[in-house]
């Protein structure tokens, strides 16, 4: 529906977010093919889902974030041997023990991101995936560069405590 109808507007997104979502989606997965694949598979999801967005439930920058991170979270579960389990990353002073407890810890941190709201999960999505400052994130959500400030401390103290009841820290 976009391109055929205002092909500028998809353009126009794809200028504003290809970098940021780049980013983000590399500091994911860690490999730079992987990461443009993603992102091309992110961009054909809302080049065909645009029609479904609704602006009265979530920003647009929150709904194309969601979509990242669904798309990363699907790559990782169908290539967990490949992403966790590589010989590749194991070396003399990295053991199978070591690759297999840094699975679980990941795990439990993406599993207790996830248990936070879409505000909050953007926040931390903007703020350590797609690296940008209070001030970035706070023109995107337009909210305070205070008020990131303060999710961000308050978020950050909440998966601490997730992760205390999980035995994780």
């Amino acid at each position: 529906m976009i391109a055929t109808e205002r092909p500028d507007i998809f353009s126009q997104l794809y200028l504003d977010y290809y970098a940021k979502l780049y980013k983000y989606t590399l500091h994911r997965v860690g490999d730079p093919f992987v990461a443009e694949d993603l992102v091309s598979e992110v961009f054909t999801k809302v080049l065909v889902k645009y029609h479904t967005y609704d602006p009265n439930l979530a920003k647009f920058s929150t709904w194309i974030y969601t979509i990242t991170n669904n798309t990363i979270t699907d790559y990782h579960k169908k290539n967990f041997y490949h992403n966790y389990m590589g010989l590749e990353q194991l070396s003399s002073n990295y053991s199978l023990e070591d690759a297999f407890i840094e699975k679980e810890l990941n795990e439990l941190l993406l599993k207790a991101v996830m248990s936070l709201d879409q505000r909050q999960q953007t926040i931390i999505i903007l703020k350590f995936g797609a690296r940008a400052t209070n001030r970035e994130i706070g023109r995107l959500l337009e909210i305070t560069e205070s008020n990131v400030g303060t999710i961000l401390y308050r978020t950050l103290q909440k998966l601490r405590d997730i992760l205390k009841e999980q035995d994780a820290v």
